[in-house]
Parts: structure tokens; sequence; C-alpha cells
């Protein structure tokens, strides 16, 4: 048993007493290691711990201002890895932040590499709850930044997606913020990001998440540039040079590139999918941000009729789609469960973090490397 938080449903953090089950690795990183496995109180539910060791910059932050624990505090969705608890442990003069969240089987990722297929109708249940995620996250300004299949868990059984892992996340206090133009994985990057643009918008994760959402449909990456200037030329010769009012809007400067006629989505992709597929794509891929379309309205799409038919599809599993349509809405509530405080004697966030991290000072070796 240790010392954590959970959190309350406007955001607040309150102290608990939180106990687990055995833990396996399912995930590793350069900075971080994802555990799944059983918790026990104070609510019983298999859960993915992320334990994510400090950096020079996080070294001397608390847990409850650690960026990515301050970001999920403040989203709650079905179609996200939801933050229920967190805690910290220190090790070798670090403090190492432990997340515990919502846990799903299998990474997009994953089963691509192992020749899983989805047939239409689960490509599209899976891309309306990508969006789903990304419109909750527009809503409280907030952009995920790296939007990839690796960051797409799944339970194929039951239909349902969610959105992982916010270490590059970041909050929008205005439409805009400043920040480096080298984010998100070059395959999913927008083309703002590739000409050097820094200020981000919610517009990156749409397009990012249309690739993602391509993927599902063609079993592909859809630009698969070899370093930053083949993925510019690659979407370039698909979408067309950046227009005047393009750069302008971008705020770029002019991209050293090939002029080519426009090749066009369908004619790259080899008319392989539905025309309203085709539609999607082509109001989400758009080489100006401020052009695309917004997550909420992507919802609206006719792409996605067939999963809003009632009595509801069956999906090749023989079960039935799942019931998503609630998951347009934006205020999702979340379980507060407070049956088991912590111990007396905890009475402010300085506090709790000093008391979990000496209760964890006699942490193996193992405990160590995570």
């Amino acid at each position: 048993m240790m010392n954590g938080y959970g959190i309350k449903d406007g955001g607040e953090f309150f102290p608990v007493s939180l106990q687990f089950g055995g833990h396996k690795l399912c995930g590793s990183g350069r900075f971080s290691n994802v555990y799944c496995g059983q918790m026990i109180g104070p609510i019983q539910k298999e859960v993915a711990v992320k334990n994510v060791w400090s950096d020079t910059e996080t070294r001397h932050l608390p847990t409850t201002q650690y960026p990515e624990v301050q970001i999920l505090s403040k989203v709650f969705h079905p179609s996200i890895s939801n933050l229920l608890y967190f805690y910290s442990r220190n090790a070798n003069n670090k403090t190492i932040h432990c997340l515990v969240l919502d846990y799903l089987p299998s990474e997009m990722a994953k089963l691509r590499d192992q020749g899983v297929k989805f047939d239409v109708l689960d490509a599209k249940l899976y891309t309306f709850q990508l969006f789903c995620a990304i419109s909750h996250l527009a809503s409280k300004n907030i952009v995920h930044m790296d939007i990839k299949p690796q960051n797409v868990i799944m339970d194929r059984m039951k239909g349902l997606l969610k959105l992982a892992d916010f270490g590059n996340a970041r909050r929008l206090e205005t439409s805009e913020k400043t920040g480096g133009a080298y984010q998100v994985t070059r395959f999913y990057r927008p083309p703002e990001l590739l000409f050097g643009c820094e200020k981000f918008t919610s517009a990156i994760d749409i397009w990012s998440a249309t690739c993602v959402a391509f993927e599902l449909f063609a079993n592909r990456v859809l630009f698969r540039g070899k370093d930053t200037k083949d993925q510019i030329m690659l979407i370039t010769g698909v979408l067309g040079y950046p227009t005047d009012e393009d750069i302008k809007s971008m705020g770029v400067k002019r991209p050293r590139v090939a002029r080519k006629e426009a090749r066009g989505i369908e004619t790259f992709t080899s008319k392989m999918l539905d025309p309203d597929m085709y539609e999607f794509m082509k109001s989400t891929l758009k080489i100006d941000p401020k052009k695309r379309k917004t997550a909420i309205d992507v919802l609206k799409m006719s792409v996605f009729d067939v999963i809003k038919v009632v009595p509801r599809k069956k999906r090749s599993n023989g079960a039935e789609l799942p019931n998503v349509i609630g998951y347009t809405e934006m205020n999702h509530k979340r379980e507060c469960v407070e049956v088991e405080p912590a111990p007396a004697g905890i009475e402010t966030t300085e506090k709790a973090e000093k008391e979990s991290k000496s209760s964890s000072s006699h942490s193996t070796e193992e405990e160590t490397r995570k």
C-alpha cells in the first residue's frame, strides 16, 4: 500500500491509499516504462502504470506539478487513456512519477506489425473514437502533439479505442502556442511543422489522426518520407505547393522544394478507399491548418453514418458495435472514489510527496529500473 492522489471531477487532487497486485512490463521507452496489472484499492480494475523518471527540467517538481499529470487532470473521456490516480517514488536521487491509467490490451502499432487488418466497419469505428478524443482535447485547449499508432491502444474484441501517452501534450492558453517546430513523429507531422512553424494549434492533431485513420483503412503508412525534406516532397507532390495564402497563414518561409502538379490523394492512394473516406481525408489533409475541418465537424461527416445506425450493426466477430454515440459529448464525469483516504497526517501536497518518496526508499533494483 502506498500514498498517492486521486482526481475529482473538477480536476482537484485528493490523498488516497493505493494498492496493486502483480504487474508486468508491457511497454518501454527512453524516459518511461509502462506496466499493466491489477489495481486492488481503492478500486478493482486492470490498469496501466506509467513510470516516468524525471529529466533535468522536472527534477525538482513534485508529481502533482508534473506536466503530464497537470494535463491529464483536466481531461476525462471514454476515448482517452485517462489518469485515474498517481503517486511518486524516489530512486537514485530521482523522482519517478507513477501514473495509473486506463488500460486496453492491444496497441495499434503492434497489431499492424503482426499483420492484423481491419475491415471497413471497424476502421470507421476506431477512427470515430479517435476523433472524439481529439474533439474533447480541443474543447479543453489541449493538443496531443504525438498521435501515431504507437500511442493508440485498443480492445479488438469490444471494438474500443483510447488515445494514450500525453508526454508531449501541450496546453494552449490561447488558440496558438509558441514552441519548437521539431514535434510529432515524422510520418504524422503536419506541413506547418515540417515547414518550420512554431505556433501550435489543434489542427496538428487533425492531420496526425487522419494519417493514423488511413492506416486503419489501408494497412500502410500514408506519407513515409525518409527524412524531413523527403516528407515535404511527398506531401507537396500530392497536395500541391503551398499557395501564398498558405504561406502567410502558417507564418513560414517559402519552402525550397520542386513545384510539381498535385497528384491528388485519390491518385496517390490508387483510389483504394470509398468516396466518403476521400471526402473526409480531403477536408482534413489541408496544407493550411486553418482550413482543416475541426474534430467536432469531422464527427458529423457521412463517413460515420454507419456507426450511428440503430439497431447497431454487427461487427465481423459477431458482436454489436459498441455504443459510442455519446462519445461526442465533451463533459464526461469522473468516478471519484474516496473510499480509503490516505493515513492521517498527510495534509499538504508537498508532505504527501515526501512521505510517498520515503515509503519507497527501499525499492529493489528492478523497481529502480522502472
